[in-house]
């Protein structure tokens, strides 16, 4: 799995709606690639701000498009 392939299953991976070996070749990426690691560790932060203040969670489409335009603006 490279970056862009990552950047694509981001959602489903923090999700847990990936297959196992999807899970593990994106795991593996991860282990490898600090961008992609700092990528996942900041969008678990915001996912964790949002529930600590009491927000209701995104629908998965809009959480996608969100995600979508940070990695769009870090690219």
């Amino acid at each position: 799995m490279d970056c862009q392939e990552l950047f694509a299953h981001l959602t489903d991976l923090l999700d847990g709606a990936l297959s196992p070996q999807e899970e593990a070749m994106a795991l593996e990426h991860l282990s490898s690639c600090p961008e992609c690691d700092r990528v996942l560790r900041q969008t678990r932060e915001v996912t964790r701000l949002v529930a600590e203040h009491g927000r209701s969670p995104l629908e998965s489409s809009r959480r996608r498009e969100i995600l979508d335009r940070i990695l769009r603006s870090i690219q």
